[in-house]
């Protein structure tokens, strides 16, 4: 008796299992047929065609009826206008800095001046002719 009990508790979580499935794989296959964004759009272009009517001039007729309520009107202007204006974007410019600093210290107590000459021009690197175009005209020809 208690297997007979336990069986119709399976049937019945079965029968609930296999509906639900059959409600997905319904839903899926009503997903698989329905038509893509660019199918809806050809759609109802030929729509507007068949009946005749350009939604573009019927809402630039309501901008020019004065009966039309001026924020009304602004609206339809500010919808047209996203068709041929680009709205601005804010841009987010991010740039790690990335350099080199070379510090030094000089005990100029225990320095002598010929000392510090030496390291003052060790350190200097004469790239002579690398900035042109900082020198004048009349410098260059000189």
């Amino acid at each position: 008796m208690k297997a007979e009990d336990d069986m119709k508790v399976a049937q019945k979580e079965l029968a609930k299992v296999e509906k639900a499935l059959t409600v997905k794989e319904q839903f899926l296959d009503m997903m698989s047929k329905a038509p893509t964004p660019a199918q809806q759009r050809k759609a109802l272009l030929a729509m507007f065609a068949e009946r005749g009517i350009n939604p573009i001039e019927e809402l630039m007729s309501f901008t020019a009826d004065e009966e039309v309520p001026v924020k009304e009107r602004i609206a339809i202007w500010k919808e047209l206008a996203s068709y041929t204006q680009p709205k601005l974007k804010s841009v987010d410019v991010q740039q790690n800095i990335t350099g080199e600093m070379k510090i030094m210290t000089v005990d100029y107590s225990a320095v002598t001046k010929t000392q510090l000459n030496d390291i003052v021009n060790a350190e200097v690197i004469d790239n002579e002719g690398d900035y042109d175009e900082f020198i004048s005209d009349e410098d260059k020809n000189e």
